[in-house]
């Protein structure tokens, strides 16, 4: 039996990826295949290449704003994804590729011009994450092989219907809850005196900007539900981290604990989803379709 799972974006709520998958390995549940987008995308390329969910945390716990957020040349957005990608070559390699990790990997991007969906699963594994997480206007497209490329969390905030369709028999998605992406949920007294901080909240200020984040988030939200009636995910795991900012990243310790606890919750769920019979399962889902529920 083959289990994927689905990572969805969410910015800096991405670390309760972290807690969700320390609580699986613990409980022995085996992902075979991951299916990432945005932040799920980084979270999701780092696992598959074999690090541990503490490894992964203690990376995470270790980045600052200002390492991750570079200055953009092109004009395209106001930083680039540089950042992003020196945290995956440093972790994983510079020229590793997609197809060559320990366990299958998927990253979900927006090709800029067609419009239409682009599941990576194979080539450059910094490039297709670095595609995967360029929030339009905060993050410059991605070019690869002369395409453009944005943040998948435009058309497919958790890409459960992406592992499905790589053959995945039992599919686990983590939803953050990210409908209305924000660059920062508060800034606390200590951050006054950091300059990032202070442009991130002028540019928060701007109602284009909220109007712009506001878009994107009912969009998603819409494409999230129209995927959930067509190929719906055998468990949903939904970290409570919707207080937590996109840029947040001084709150890691309070999203793993998130992720860890929303898996728990669910964990009874999860265990009889997996070690079901692939005949009774299927028998399953097929009266759940028929009858127009949900699988839960």
């Amino acid at each position: 039996m083959k289990i994927g799972i689905a990572l969805g974006g969410g910015g800096a709520k991405g670390m309760a990826h972290i807690g969700v998958l320390r609580v699986l390995e613990a409980a022995r549940v085996q992902i075979d295949l991951v299916a990432g987008t945005s932040a799920g995308a980084i979270a999701g390329a780092l696992y598959a290449a074999g690090k541990s969910p503490d490894e992964i945390a203690a990376r995470m716990r270790q980045l600052r704003l200002s390492q991750l957020l570079t200055r953009d040349r092109t004009g395209w957005g106001l930083f680039s994804t540089d950042g992003i990608r020196r945290v995956i070559e440093t972790e994983i390699g510079q020229t590793t590729r997609i197809e060559h990790l320990p366990r299958a990997f998927v990253a979900v991007a927006v090709d800029m011009n067609s419009g239409d969906e682009i599941a990576f699963d194979a080539g450059s594994v910094a490039d297709a994450v670095c595609a995967s997480a360029a929030f339009p206007g905060l993050f410059a497209p991605v070019q690869i092989n002369g395409r453009c490329y944005f943040d998948g969390g435009v058309t497919n905030p958790v890409p459960f219907d992406v592992v499905r369709q790589r053959g995945a028999d039992r599919v686990l998605a983590v939803d953050l809850g990210a409908d209305d992406p924000v660059f920062t949920v508060a800034l606390p007294h200590r951050r006054h005196g950091e300059l990032i901080y202070r442009l991130l909240w002028a540019a928060e200020s701007q109602q284009v900007v909220r109007v712009a984040s506001r878009a994107i988030g009912i969009m998603s939200r819409q494409m999230r539900m129209q995927k959930l009636k067509q190929s719906p995910p055998d468990v949903v795991i939904a970290p409570q981290v919707q207080q937590v900012g996109m840029l947040d990243l001084d709150l890691a310790a309070e999203c793993i604990h998130a992720g860890e606890q929303a898996a728990r919750d669910v964990l009874p769920q999860i265990e009889r989803v997996v070690k079901s019979p692939a005949w009774w399962y299927g028998a399953y889902r097929w009266i759940v379709r028929i009858r127009g529920r949900s699988v839960s």
